[in-house]
């Protein structure tokens, strides 16, 4: 008998509706700087780490859950982004355009199979 490896996942989550609760909302900085939409949620097990995934402009990032001031509207960290540029509105649109089609294209491809 072999001994059993620990287990060690890894879990994006996605809302299935679109915008979410999380997924879709605008994410602002401590220096009240828009800087992304909420692109999934990242899981870890077992250290139970929960994270958000953030689409910026030409960029893509992890924040934990403890940076996160609240949760309303738009999400509100409770720490500066220096390495995201601000976006402005119609940057939010297009960002949530583009997770929309990731999603729609995800769920096609696990429907295909």
């Amino acid at each position: 008998m072999t001994a059993k490896q620990p287990l060690d996942l890894d879990l994006e989550l996605f809302e299935l509706k679109f915008p979410g609760k999380l997924i879709g909302k605008a994410v602002i900085d401590a220096n009240a700087r828009m800087i992304g939409v909420i692109r999934n949620v990242r899981v870890q097990i077992p250290s139970s780490t929960i994270s958000l995934i953030i689409k910026g402009l030409d960029t893509e990032f992890t924040i934990k859950s403890e940076n996160i001031q609240a949760i309303g509207n738009v999400i509100q960290l409770n720490v500066n982004i220096k390495h995201s540029e601000p976006i402005e509105i119609n940057d939010i649109i297009r960002l949530r355009n583009e997770i929309k089609e990731e999603i729609d294209h995800f769920f096609q491809v696990l429907q295909s199979r």
